[in-house]
């Protein structure tokens, strides 16, 4: 099993691998898996021992650590400056006043620039450095103990790299694991259309090998499918999902309310990083203009964001820091992985921001299922609001602010309910069953005649 995150790492891309190990064994499976060590990994994620503890004493796990290559670069760079800083011909210091020229923004150099740093250090992704370090470990450490199959998960799409390259060497079958789209992903591009066009047929390539490709929605196989005409006959979908073994007890919260309210109101809680696209701007804008517009209180609406708030969205932090001052808003630091299960469980509604992504479904909706709590997102089109329509997993809404007021001011006037799911739906999420979906195509990729 080919899985750049994995436990102690705290990432949610390290709880589909985790999952499959603790439970591969029951089917006849004896996974090993292959990952990097904590502080390699890129970018940079929390540690949670506890987490690692969960790991299956039996797994092996095998840790190739791997130096980022640009990092290194950047590292020399500051040595080199840092030289020329203290040297004497240094002239800006002792010449305070002498103009300094602004760098070559031209584009054909800017293109050019780009391509060099995105082909020498960024592909197919930044975690490229390690696919050598790991080829290179695990084909001398196999070298009596041949893998009967070679499970990579993506992304980072080195997995990808690492497991075709490994099942070549080895002689077995490839299946590869699509936790995420790899180039129809709105968070993955290159500058370079040259690039873009070798990350396509680099995908192309890797998928027409494989035994078998696993999507985790439905929507992403389709997709895959029409990109890609001959995966059409082994190409399937397992969702992601929770292990319940590895959930605080108790599992479910003894006293709930029907309509996932707290004595004062909503309380809104989300759990994880907010980045990039996955923003919650339109939501806080909706709620300070209901503010403004007197038909919104702190008692009826408040929202809580537990984790890194990394969004450098200047917009999203004007509203913050006026929600925050009237009550609305509170932003708490990261907390372990179990510390994070217990209040999510004690929640009365799990928000998830999901905006712009139609293929993929974020992994930890999946323990948010878990808790049997109400959920609300935001992001209503595409696999993330199709899974919780249709499942009874809460209630969802466009990205888009006059949707969401509306959505609001429903849910405080009582005209929207939210319904804990089904206990029967929570369970087909479990990685105990969905295991078993796994086992069965690595049982078919080494069947004779395949």
């Amino acid at each position: 099993m080919v899985a750049y995150y994995f436990p102690p790492v705290a990432a949610s891309g390290a709880m589909r691998p985790l999952g499959f190990c603790r439970n591969l064994a029951a089917y006849g499976w004896q996974p090993q898996v292959l990952t990097t060590t904590p502080e390699c990994v890129y970018p940079s994620h929390q540690v949670d021992l506890k987490l690692g503890e969960r790991v299956p004493a039996d797994v092996e796990v095998i840790r190739v650590p791997y130096i980022d290559r640009l990092q290194r670069v950047l590292q020399y760079r500051e040595m080199l400056k840092g030289m020329v800083r203290r040297g004497p011909a240094h002239k800006s210091a002792s010449n305070p006043g002498a103009a300094v020229r602004p760098p070559d923004s031209s584009p054909g150099r800017s293109t050019l620039k780009d391509f060099i740093l995105d082909w020498a250090f960024a592909f197919p992704d930044r975690q490229c450095g390690w696919l050598s370090q790991a080829v290179r470990k695990l084909q001398a450490h196999h070298e009596k103990d041949v893998p009967q199959v070679i499970f990579a998960t993506g992304g980072p799409w080195t997995n990808f790299l690492i497991g075709d390259t490994l099942a070549k060497h080895f002689h077995c079958p490839l299946v590869l694991d699509y936790r995420d789209p790899w180039n129809c992903n709105p968070y993955y591009s290159f500058n370079s259309d040259a690039l873009t066009r070798k990350s396509r047929a680099t995908e192309a390539q890797v998928c027409q090998g494989a035994s078998h490709v696993i999507a985790n929605t439905d929507e992403l196989r389709e997709r895959l499918i029409e990109e890609y005409e001959f995966l059409r006959d082994r190409c399937t979908w397992i969702p992601n999902g929770f292990d319940r073994e590895t959930l605080s007890p108790p599992h479910v919260p003894q006293e709930r309310s029907g309509l996932g309210l707290t004595s004062s109101g909503y309380e809104l809680c989300h759990f994880g990083t907010v980045y990039g696209k996955r923003t919650p701007r339109i939501l806080l804008q909706a709620v300070w203009e209901l503010f403004q517009e007197n038909q919104l209180k702190p008692e009826a609406i408040r929202l809580r964001f537990v984790g890194g708030w990394d969004t450098t969205d200047q917009e999203c932090e004007y509203y913050a820091a006026n929600l925050e001052k009237y009550g609305f808003l509170r932003r708490e630091p990261p907390v372990s992985h179990s510390v994070c299960l217990r209040e999510m469980q004690r929640s009365s509604v799990l928000l998830v921001l999901q905006p712009d992504s139609p293929l993929q479904v974020p992994a930890k909706i999946y323990e948010y299922v878990a808790t049997g709590r109400p959920l609300l997102l935001i992001g209503g089109e595409g696999a993330t609001a199709n899974l919780v329509a249709r499942h009874g997993l809460g209630v969802s809404s466009p990205n888009h602010i006059a949707r969401i007021k509306a959505l609001l001011k429903d849910l405080t006037t009582g005209t929207q309910r939210l319904v804990p799911p089904d206990a029967a739906r929570v369970n087909r999420f479990e990685y105990r069953s969905l295991t078993g979906e796994l086992a069965a195509i690595l049982d078919a990729a080494v069947r004779p005649g395949r």
